[in-house]
């Protein structure tokens, strides 16, 4: 029957208009959502070499002098100083003083690195609430992408078990 086909026609259209988008948006806020929590912290200290790129959080020093690094990142600029937010300048001055002492014997090894991002992450624990900036979490994006992905799933399976189901009736 030529009404049945038109019929099938649409209903495969309409399945797939409302399906895919909702898949597509789905992986896109799941992928943004798992990837959020992957970049530097306020209070990450990266060791990187001169003309390294740089992300738009953390502290940026040289790999080898412990030195801050004047570094540019997308759509920003970082520049060189020591300061960590909520840190209070006898704080930010005890990590440049921990630096420099480090540094004395001529060059920071990983050993030094991780000794630098150990004291930073003592003082920044030791910070009241309100001064403690916290590190971004994807988890609103990671519920939406969840929640659009198995929507789509779910429409998905609907139709397709609807489909299958006339298919076996002869439509």
């Amino acid at each position: 029957m030529p009404g049945d086909s038109t019929a099938v026609a649409l209903l495969t259209v309409l399945a797939g208009s409302l399906v895919l988008p909702l898949l597509l948006f789905g992986g896109i806020f799941l992928v943004v959502g798992l990837n959020t929590g992957s970049e530097p912290g306020p209070y990450t200290v990266v060791f990187a070499k001169p003309g390294d790129e740089c992300e738009r959080k953390g502290q940026y020093l040289d790999a080898s002098t412990g030195e801050p690094l004047r570094c540019m990142g997308p759509g920003m600029i970082s520049m060189a100083s020591i300061e960590f937010p909520g840190f209070s300048r006898e704080q930010n001055n005890e990590v440049r003083d921990w630096l420099a002492t480090l540094a004395r014997d001529g060059e920071l090894s990983v050993f030094d690195h991780r000794a630098v991002q150990l004291r930073v992450d003592e003082i920044a624990a030791g910070l009241p609430p309100g001064t403690r900036a916290e590190r971004e979490s994807g988890t609103t994006e990671i519920r939406i992408g969840a929640g659009l992905a198995g929507t789509g799933l779910l429409l998905g399976s609907g139709f397709a078990w609807r489909w299958f189901r006339n298919r076996r009736a002869g439509y």
